[in-house]
């Protein structure tokens, strides 16, 4: 006989699977936060899930003076992540507003696939109005520009999303063997879209990928223990330098 509660025996519904963690789309500005211990998980997480693919040029941008420990680049690394590291520029500049001005001219010249700005601290330069000229550049050419934001607090932007991305704890493989690199990717801030995600992404050896680890869904690129993108300079002669 019917009733008013619920049926006898009948199963719960199986919660909502949650989508997979979204790659970093061309032609739009992204914000990715870390603290300092967590830049390689960051620099990590742009280089597999930007749109680094293909035969564009990368034009990674920093300011030395103003970073206590500047991420250093691995030929090694990059090819295993399918990147040609003929394909990179580094350009160091002397202040924050230079790398400023260098990265918006590399974002509006044709056949660049991606713009990676580094810095650290408070970054006033960076403001709403240069935000904004990155976006309108960014949509002109269809060049990904990611800036990459150590220990700073996100302030209002045009960015189309901002992340936060962490380190995390690996899962030990057989005979308590160190397991393969894990982070924790949080999505703060997603225009036009919902926010409020967070992924834990493990490296798949087998599948050559990133994948969700509650999900196990596949994500694109690849990625490289984070030693590897933090290696001495000149260890393999393929670095490219020019300072600006």
């Amino acid at each position: 006989m019917a009733g008013n509660g619920p049926i006898s025996g009948a199963r719960p519904a199986a919660p909502e699977a949650q989508a997979p963690c979204p790659a970093l789309e061309q032609g739009h500005l992204h914000e990715i936060h870390s603290q300092t211990e967590d830049r390689a998980a960051a620099l990590a997480f742009a280089l597999t899930h930007g749109p680094l693919a293909g035969s564009g040029a990368i034009f990674a941008l920093r300011t030395p003076r103003r970073q206590r420990l500047p991420t250093l680049f691995s030929g090694d690394g990059l090819a295993l992540l399918g990147i040609q590291p003929g394909r990179l520029t580094i350009v160091e500049t002397r202040t924050e507003v230079d790398m400023l001005r260098a990265g918006l001219e590399a974002a509006r010249c044709p056949g660049v696939a991606a713009v990676l700005m580094e810095s650290e601290g408070r970054f006033a330069d960076y403001d709403l109005t240069a935000s904004r000229r990155l976006v309108l550049a960014a949509e002109a050419s269809g060049t990904c520009i990611i800036l990459l934001r150590g220990d700073a607090e996100p302030r209002s932007s045009g960015a189309q999303t901002r992340w936060t991305i962490r380190s995390a704890p690996s899962v030990a493989l057989e005979a308590d063997a160190p397991g393969w690199p894990a982070i924790e990717a949080e999505l703060l801030r997603c225009r036009g879209g919902p926010a409020g995600g967070r992924w834990r992404l493990t490296w798949d050896s087998e599948g050559g990928c990133f994948r969700d680890a509650d999900g196990q869904a596949p994500l694109p690129g690849a990625v490289v223990p984070f030693s590897r993108l933090r290696t001495d300079a000149g260890d393999d002669g393929a670095e490219q330098r020019q300072v600006a």
